[in-house]
């Protein structure tokens, strides 16, 4: 089963009523305004107190072709949701806000050649199954803190040792670790998992003015295999709309990437010589200006790298092969 890194992988890059309320109004029905040559800022704001909740959606896709004597193929997808709950515990002087956050309900569907796999972490599964989508089974229904800035920023996740006790149980002996161990794995967890999840929920803003038109630039850097990517994202004001009576904000984005790396080597008696990756993306956000909340955000991304292998068999013969992989990520964020 992939891991969750997977679904974020360039997704993550692209950013991008009262709690109770569903956001089930369509764009559609958005009402356009003009808000005649008047430039905004956006924020998030928050106060003590506040509750809201984020369902996240997570769809990923992958075929893998690999080319030799025969041809072998294998397909995959994998659908993830999520529910966040969210309390602003407290609110600093420049506006940074710490969150208790609890990933409340998470189910995944997926499909791997053909085989299926349901997975409900708030079912009564068996210690087999929790076993087997553990890095799932360990960050659900566990409370943890995160401090954000009002850009977005996600400066710092914390608590998150319960988490790794839940890991630990489900380990036969359930063995004792020292504390500088359990911090280790917490640091290993924050880094790896929950940041970067709870960063798809806050994006980050622009620190100026906007109007119709307006745009910026974030740049991020990733690895691809031998790959160095710097990832380019363009923002653009699309416009202005009326959400629930408010002021909302239509952004779209767009994705583009230059590499550096050597396409060509050998490592372990395998000659490998990549093609030119191809990376694309585009995203969809809508942002509630006066309320300082995330409404709505879509996300996708299509990666496809390609590589001609050579390799001695065991009859010291040379074998050639060529191996192809496309993954497709997408990424869902509503407001409740």
């Amino acid at each position: 089963m992939k891991n969750i890194l997977t679904a974020l992988f360039i997704v993550a890059l692209i950013a991008g009523c009262s709690s109770e309320k569903k956001n089930n109004q369509d764009k559609t029905e958005l009402k356009q305004i003009d808000l005649k040559g008047q430039n905004v800022t956006i924020d998030y704001k928050f106060s003590k107190g506040d509750e809201v909740k984020y369902k996240l959606t997570t769809i990923t896709t992958a075929k893998e072709t690999i080319q030799a004597d025969t041809l072998i193929e294998s397909r995959s997808n994998e659908n993830t949701v999520y529910q966040f709950d969210i309390k602003v515990i407290e609110v600093e002087p420049d506006n940074t806000t710490e969150l208790d956050i609890t990933i409340s309900s998470l189910k995944i569907n997926a499909d791997i050649n053909g085989q299926k796999f349901v997975y409900d972490a708030s079912a009564k599964n068996n210690p087999e199954q929790n076993q087997k989508f553990i890095q799932y089974y360990a960050i659900h229904n566990v409370p943890y803190r995160a401090r954000i800035s009002k850009k977005g920023e996600v400066l710092e996740v914390s608590r998150l040792d319960k988490m790794v006790d839940k890991m630990n149980s489900l380990q036969p002996e359930n063995q004792k670790l020292t504390t500088e161990q359990k911090v280790q794995l917490s640091k290993s967890i924050g880094d790896a998992i929950i940041r970067p999840i709870t960063q798809l929920i806050f994006r980050e803003l622009p620190d100026k003015q906007l109007a119709k038109d307006s745009t910026w630039v974030k740049t991020y850097p990733s690895q691809l295999s031998v790959f160095n990517i710097n990832n380019n994202v363009r923002y653009k004001v699309d416009g202005f709309v009326e959400y629930d009576g408010n002021r909302a904000i239509s952004v779209s984005a767009h994705l583009n990437t230059t590499w550096t790396g050597n396409k060509s080597g050998e490592e372990n008696g395998i000659k490998y010589n990549f093609e030119d990756p191809k990376i694309n993306g585009d995203g969809k956000l809508l942002f509630d200006i006066d309320r300082g909340l995330l409404i709505k955000s879509e996300t996708g991304t299509t990666v496809e790298l390609k590589a001609n292998l050579e390799m001695l068999n065991s009859m010291q013969k040379k074998v050639k092969t060529v191996r192809k992989d496309i993954t497709t990520n997408k990424n869902i964020i509503e407001l409740l």
